[in-house]
């Protein structure tokens, strides 16, 4: 269940960072909710500690609890401010290429070759990746969390 908790959570950074930034920035920023995007990084913040920290780790049990309460704090800033401002920075057409791209992505073999890879990881490998997310977002930590080291 932890497992596929953290897979479906890379879905979500996936669907973000390869359909709908990109998306954004086609259209030169435009009212791109700058709100939404810290958050996003948190969200990948909170993810990798999620997984340095697996169940069998001690801290998990808080670590599950921030990411969880960070996925709510996504979902409400999406419902107020980035799916308005989508509406009203792209027009009818633009916001139909988005949910086209986004269903090719979560269809097509790429991101299943993706999660199949992270399947195939052994935890060390997964660890050390989420360990490479923590010290590049090192600057913006708050105190009281885990070094990455």
């Amino acid at each position: 269940m932890f497992r596929e908790l953290c897979d479906g959570a890379m879905l979500h950074v996936l669907s973000r960072e390869r359909v709908l930034l990109p998306a954004w920035r086609r259209i030169g920023w435009k009212k791109f909710p700058l709100a939404s995007f810290r958050a996003h990084v948190q969200f990948k913040r909170h993810l990798a500690e999620l997984v340095v920290r697996p169940p069998s780790v001690e801290g998990h049990s808080d670590a599950l609890d921030a990411f969880a309460s960070h996925v709510e704090h996504q979902r409400a800033l999406d419902d107020e401010c980035l799916v308005p401002s989508l509406r009203s920075a792209m027009d009818v057409p633009q916001r139909r290429d988005v949910c086209n791209d986004m269903e090719l992505l979560f269809d097509s073999d790429r991101v299943a070759d993706a999660m199949t890879a992270r399947i195939d990881a052994s935890p060390r490998e997964l660890v050390h990746e989420a360990q490479v997310v923590l010290s590049s977002l090192a600057p913006h930590r708050e105190s009281g969390h885990p070094s990455s080291s």
